[in-house]
């Protein structure tokens, strides 16, 4: 359906239109934007400088979007209490470097999470959240599955809470337990988490030395990074198909039979399929 151009409403009173229609007031709140803290490392997703950037250049245009409300979890700091942004560090970060550039921002839009919310339920709906905003990597479940575990949830429980299968659940706690040289490859795109997963799966502690030696060999042969393909042993078809026809030159077979025979040899696949390819009886 197209939208129609020429509508326009006449703005009416806010508080009356909540209290006709009956509305009841929620925990939001216009809080100085100084009472807000990001604890680091507390938001699943790390800062994306390109993304604080263009919400900059949004709020400048347009002044800071009240219907974008910062969540925020209070906690207790000796006697005081915190505000704590867990959904909304980027509109937090961008804000923060325009006031120290001269802007005039004092006040952001706040909900506040109810009574009774645990860190299980901010790190649930964190995660959710963010993920529904920008597909998060693999790294960032596996940083959200390793803290719910540490708050005493188990793969069932997470699974469930987060939406994922359980083999999903395992296979992200199995990249948490990785050692930070296996990040470190997966950040420099040198190895991806699917991959880095596999092969932790299968070498353990052992799989940083073995993808550094895998990704120096995927060099060697002109690739970026390890691959399925990189990791499978690099063949010598020349070698292979000689030893063979080496091994085949006494069978008393056609030279149509004996093309067919290398090539299933050297490819895997079934006579009959090549004999198809190459338009001969099988």
């Amino acid at each position: 359906m197209t939208a129609t151009a020429e509508i326009e409403l006449t703005p009416g009173n806010v508080k009356g239109a909540m209290r006709d229609a009956e509305a009841k007031s929620a925990d939001l709140w216009m809080a100085p934007v100084g009472s807000l803290r990001l604890v680091p490392g507390f938001n699943i997703r790390p800062i994306n400088r390109a993304h604080v950037d263009g919400l900059k250049d949004s709020i400048r245009a347009n002044g800071y979007n009240r219907g974008e409300a910062l969540k925020v979890f209070i906690s207790k700091d000796g006697d005081k209490d915190v505000v704590n942004v867990w959904d909304g560090q980027h509109r937090l970060t961008a804000v923060q470097e325009l006031i120290a550039e001269g802007e005039g921002i004092e006040f952001l839009p706040v909900i506040a999470s109810p009574a009774g919310t645990s860190m299980v339920d901010v790190t649930v709906g964190m995660t959710i959240t963010a993920d529904k905003k920008m597909a998060l990597t693999m790294q960032d479940w596996a940083t959200s599955c390793k803290r719910l575990i540490g708050y005493g949830l188990d793969a069932d429980e997470i699974a469930l809470r987060l939406g994922k299968s359980k083999p999903q659940i395992y296979d992200f706690l199995v990249l948490a337990g990785a050692s930070r040289r296996v990040w470190a490859m997966i950040e420099a795109k040198k190895v991806s988490a699917t991959t880095a997963i596999k092969m932790l799966k299968k070498h353990g502690a052992a799989t940083a030395d073995v993808l550094d030696k895998k990704f120096a060999d995927a060099q060697a042969r002109g690739k970026k990074k390890v691959t399925a393909g990189t990791l499978a042993p690099q063949r010598d078809l020349v070698a292979e198909g000689l030893a063979w026809i080496e091994a085949n030159k006494e069978v008393d077979d056609s030279l149509d039979d004996k093309i067919v025979g290398l090539l299933s040899h050297l490819t895997g696949a079934p006579h009959a399929d090549i004999a198809a390819r190459l338009g001969l009886a099988a």
